[in-house]
């Protein structure tokens, strides 16, 4: 079982999915005028990775569509890259808005004044990366953010390029279920460029004989102890790869650790924080140009937000299973946890006192013991006295006599 801390970044991670999983199908009213993800692991030339397609839409404050493009992922095709879409997005809305993208960060900004930018998933076929959308993905309409964690699987398979650079390494630890330290290994990268090519060398590697490793469908590194080491904890001891100058290493990307849960710098989003009105808890309307695609009454982004903390989300090995449920299950596991060390340090607490004792009846002072032999020495101090007084007395009489 994993410790308590590795369970509630679990649960960070699980929750922060869901809650933006749910924000990124909906918009703020009015739309804001740029949407700026947050940073992936992804460069301009990727693979893109995407099946479904997605609505970009630029409507001006009131909700009244000015422009839209449908991005159809499975017509740019298996090959498609990163920077085919932006020039795809870019294409579609005629100048409306622009798309770029730099450093991992997908940004759409809107051209017109008063106008702003919304994103939906097509009804029929829903945009997928890994089983994430392409808001979602990309963080455009997230509510938790965080600067370590990209908050969801790569998608990466064992084909795509790993881009570790020279001198980059992952230093990796794995400790026995008593926390004794069993193997260690820095991954490098040096046998091959792809992300299969570093799961090989981590299965041939000293960490290999202790488990397996593999990437799950969304791009998660797993490893498998063998029965002998069924209580295994892997860890991440360093990091210092940077995919392609995106900012994530092979820690975040691959779901290991804090780094790939990110609640060391998670946080609610400061411009929602400073303005309620931010929340996207409406939804983009596939309608015409000129018509309104987006209204002020619309709630449905906020019911989703209710909807997704009710379903099941993906929480990696530790199952699939609804928020609520998981964190009973990671309250339950750490109140037992503090019991059961309760009662050891109970026990340990009851050892050492009778070691104490033991120890103290071997070796240490008996106070009562010394006690009763100083009454005797003081007994046989007195009497030894009263011997010498009697003889000194008869010495006395003696010589008076002699006089």
């Amino acid at each position: 079982m994993q410790p308590v801390s590795a369970r509630v970044e679990t649960l960070f991670a699980g929750l922060a999915r869901t809650i933006n999983a749910a924000s990124n199908t909906g918009s703020a009213v009015p739309p804001p005028a740029t949407l700026t993800g947050r940073a992936t692991a992804l460069t301009g030339g990727d693979r893109l990775g995407f099946t479904g397609a997605a609505l970009i839409a630029v409507t001006r404050s009131d909700g009244t569509m000015v422009a839209g493009t449908t991005l159809d992922f499975d017509a740019l095709g298996a090959a498609a890259t990163v920077d085919d879409a932006i020039a795809a997005i870019n294409t579609g809305l005629g100048g409306a808005a622009t798309a770029s993208f730099a450093n991992g960060t997908l940004t759409i900004a809107a051209t017109g004044a008063g106008t702003g930018v919304a994103v939906a998933q097509d009804t029929a076929r829903p945009s997928a990366r890994a089983g994430i959308g392409l808001s979602h993905y990309f963080g455009l309409n997230d509510i938790v953010r965080s600067d370590t964690s990209m908050l969801v699987p790569s998608g990466f398979t064992t084909a795509d390029p790993h881009r570790f650079a020279a001198g980059e390494a992952v230093d990796f630890a794995l400790r026995d279920s008593s926390g004794r330290l069993v193997a260690r290994y820095a991954l490098t990268g040096a046998t091959g460029p792809t992300y299969g090519d570093l799961i090989d060398e981590l299965n041939a590697s000293p960490l290999g004989g202790y488990g397996q490793f593999a990437l799950d469908d969304a791009g998660r590194l797993r490893f498998s102890a063998t029965r002998a080491e069924s209580g295994a904890m892997l860890s991440v001891l360093s990091d210092t790869t940077d995919r392609g100058g995106t900012g994530r290493g092979f820690a975040a990307i691959t779901g290991l650790g804090a780094a790939g849960a990110g609640l060391d710098s998670a946080g609610v989003r400061r411009d929602v924080l400073a303005d309620p009105t931010r929340l996207p808890l409406a939804r983009l309307q596939p309608v015409a140009v000129g018509t309104k695609a987006l209204g002020p009454s619309d709630r449905r982004g906020a019911t989703a937000l209710v909807d997704a903390l009710a379903s099941a989300v993906d929480l990696g090995d530790a199952g699939t299973m609804t928020i609520a449920r998981f964190s009973a299950v990671v309250l339950g596991d750490a109140g037992s946890a503090a019991s059961r060390a309760t009662d050891r340090a109970d026990q340990m607490g009851a050892r050492r006192d009778d070691a104490i004792n033991r120890r103290d009846s071997v070796s240490g002072v008996n106070i009562d013991e010394e006690l009763g032999q100083m009454v005797v020495l003081q007994n046989s101090y007195a009497a030894a006295a009263r011997v010498m007084t009697t003889a000194s007395e008869m010495y006395d009489t003696l010589l008076g006599m002699i006089r």
